[in-house]
């Protein structure tokens, strides 16, 4: 678990400047959506709500992949590059961030609603 910024400091060791940036503007995104729970592993991060996982990041050479859980469908294309079930319920969504400015308002949206699948929440509610 990571209790404060320098608990990431062995995760991002050796990242690509720009890709660490990247990295830490997700984290800020997804801390502006509430309160969330980082797990630390071998080579991503997991974000948890107070339910359910509802994302994860690793970071690359070309920059951030990862996944959001939500409760609808988006069709790939743009940064979502890969759609599969995960409950009857809820989707995964892959996704892949190459540049900062792709980390923007309508990414935050998303990571936001997946925030939301993470504290059980649901389109319906």
């Amino acid at each position: 678990m990571a209790s404060s910024d320098e608990d990431f400091a062995e995760f991002l060791s050796g990242a690509p400047p720009a890709a660490a940036l990247m990295f830490w503007r997700f984290i800020g995104l997804a801390r502006d959506c509430g309160a969330v729970t980082f797990e630390l592993q071998r080579s991503r991060v997991v974000l948890r709500g107070s339910k359910r996982i509802f994302a994860s990041v690793r970071v690359s050479a070309r920059g951030l992949a990862g996944h959001v859980n939500l409760a609808r469908r988006i069709p790939p294309g743009g940064l979502i590059r890969k759609v599969e079930p995960l409950t009857r319920t809820l989707y995964l969504h892959a996704f892949a961030v190459s540049a900062i400015d792709d980390l923007d308002a309508a990414f935050a949206l998303l990571l936001c609603e997946a925030r939301d699948v993470g504290d059980g929440r649901s389109m319906a509610d």
